[in-house]
């Protein structure tokens, strides 16, 4: 998950960790498509001043002549302490904010990010995504769907690709009760597709829930993949050889990396396991074209497939090149 800066005319690139999966595996999506290498720094902690001591011995070891590229946004909130960097580094300093889901009421130092990647907002320094950004390219799942090609050719077509997000911190509607009224309105689609059912959870997932849909589409023999016991790229293949995702609204991680593949999309967007925020953001994606409501009466179409990680990665170039000129060049 980490690469070294080889080149050292080139900008260094932090990404800041968290513990959400989705919100870390965006910053890492975007730093590999930048190019450079990057190194993953840990989250900012209660002792603020070590914290700005440490990053800045780390980045006198390197080159100080360099630019320094911080990427960072939402999870955890760390919106000030990160801002709180820039005196350290003056103006060598390039911040992007990586905003999947805001709310209403923005931070007030959202505005220092020198770039802001967001669904939801435009303006200035900012880029407006359809989606979140995401790990995927055409490199890693073309090299996932070579090294899994054994196991997911064998299977019968069409591949129907389940996957399924859970509860999140402000809504807690994925119940058992959900979890088998969902999977009632996926066993016509499953019967009308015959071939496969792959199904794959998230961190996110409740187990009890998990259970009860299961247990209601197990007529249909599905493959189950636990996202604990799933290696990285045997969840790319899955993505690679999907015929059709069936995908929960309250994962935009999800809908994102299942829009990229250009594969469509029946989403679930119910009110009671989606926050309003996922519905207005996973339905930019029904409005392009990516997505439609979970429904049995579908014929399969097609849509040119959006790459929101690139859309960060030009932006963040341009930028950077605007501010920093050759030493920045990617």
């Amino acid at each position: 998950m980490m690469a070294a800066n080889g080149d050292r005319s080139l900008p260094l690139v932090w990404v800041v960790d968290s513990a959400y999966t989705g919100e870390r595996h965006a910053r890492i999506g975007l730093a590999e498509r930048l190019g450079c290498g990057y190194e993953i720094i840990p989250l900012p902690d209660t002792d603020t001043a070590a914290y700005q001591h440490r990053l800045k011995q780390k980045y006198a070891r390197t080159n100080t002549a360099l630019p320094l590229l911080i990427i960072t946004g939402t999870g955890e909130e760390t919106t000030a302490e990160i801002a709180d960097l820039r005196p350290l580094f003056g103006n060598r300093l390039f911040t992007v904010y990586l905003a999947s889901i805001l709310p209403e009421q923005h931070h007030p130092r959202l505005h220092e990010y020198d770039l802001i990647a967001s669904p939801q907002l435009t303006g200035k320094n900012t880029v407006t995504l359809l989606g979140v950004p995401h790990p995927l390219s055409e490199q890693n799942l073309a090299a996932a769907s070579a090294k899994h090609a054994a196991y997911f050719l064998a299977l019968a077509r069409p591949i129907t690709v389940l996957l399924i997000g859970g509860n999140t911190r402000y809504c807690t509607g994925f119940t058992e009760d959900h979890a088998q009224r969902l999977a009632r309105r996926i066993a016509p689609i499953a019967a009308r597709q015959g071939g496969s059912l792959i199904i794959t959870n998230s961190r996110r997932t409740p187990p009890e829930p998990l259970l009860a849909l299961l247990v209601e589409l197990a007529r249909f023999q599905p493959r189950f993949f636990d996202w604990q016991h799933t290696s990285l790229d045997f969840y790319h293949a899955i993505l690679a050889y999907a015929d059709l995702f069936i995908v929960t609204g309250d994962s935009l991680s999800m809908c994102s990396e299942a829009a990229f593949t250009g594969k469509p999309i029946l989403v679930d967007l119910s009110p009671e396991a989606t926050e309003y925020c996922h519905r207005e953001i996973v339905g930019r994606l029904v409005d392009y074209g990516a997505a439609r409501p979970i429904t049995d009466e579908f014929d399969y179409w097609t849509y040119a497939p959006i790459d929101s990680t690139q859309l960060a990665a030009s932006a963040v170039k341009d930028r950077l090149q605007k501010q920093f000129g050759a030493a920045a060049a990617l």
